[in-house]
């Protein structure tokens, strides 16, 4: 028969399946993360030990690991994790916690990006505290705001989450050239002309002035024999 629960004995006694068995069916966490765990060979005696850093270390995103220490501390306390939020909250995905906080929370972009890139989905969400946001860079103010329009989804209906879109520079990015600059790209560049030889015009005009000079010169001399 195969166990779809960790067994019930101590944590300390639990093998690798035990604790690979635990995050897949009680935590939750994606089967990557919880392989991540047995390539480290951790048994529930080493469970126990496990921080935050610790956790981090096995190459796990920031939000899997807030979420997995949080359920951790619920398990050594001997309770289990319950939620204090509405379902779709921790239903919601990483794309539309962005959303949330964008359209919602109003904070900088930059933070709610970076809490995206960390797989910060729901349910990894509602187990953040002030600590956990500041350790993403996110700054006391805004990590403080989260906090606070996160506790007021508790008592009220899911928020209208609108479409992501692009910024004007994304969209100039994807902009396609026009038919007139396509034919010009196309255009085998012209050779370059040759420079043509300066005219002769001016030498032609030096020549006239010096024989009319010898002209002139001859003229006289002959004048000259005669007298």
């Amino acid at each position: 028969m195969t166990t779809t629960k960790p067994p019930s004995q101590p944590i300390e006694k639990w093998t690798e399946k035990d604790v690979h068995l635990w995050l897949k069916t009680e935590v939750k966490v994606h089967e990557t993360c919880a392989d991540k765990f047995c390539g480290e060979e951790v048994s529930g005696d080493i469970l126990v030990d496990l921080e935050k850093k610790d956790i981090l270390g096995f190459g796990i995103k920031h939000g899997p690991a807030v979420k997995i220490k949080t359920y951790l501390e619920r398990l050594k306390e001997g309770s289990q994790h319950v939620a204090q939020f509405p379902p779709y909250v921790e239903n919601w995905t990483k794309e539309q916690v962005k959303q949330w906080l964008l359209q919602h929370v109003n904070i900088y972009s930059k933070y709610a990006q970076r809490l995206h890139e960390e797989d910060v989905s729901g349910d990894c969400l509602v187990c953040f505290n002030n600590q956990d946001f500041l350790d993403l860079d996110v700054k006391g103010g805004p990590a403080v705001k989260i906090l606070k329009k996160l506790g007021q989804l508790k008592n009220n209906s899911g928020p209208t989450l609108q479409p992501i879109l692009h910024t004007s520079t994304d969209q100039r990015e994807g902009v396609k050239p026009t038919q007139p600059e396509l034919l010009l790209a196309q255009q085998p560049e012209q050779p370059e002309q040759p420079e043509q030889p300066e005219q002769p015009e001016a030498q032609n005009k030096i020549e006239s002035k010096k024989l009319m000079k010898n002209l002139k010169t001859s003229k006289l001399y002959d004048h000259e024999e005669q007298l």
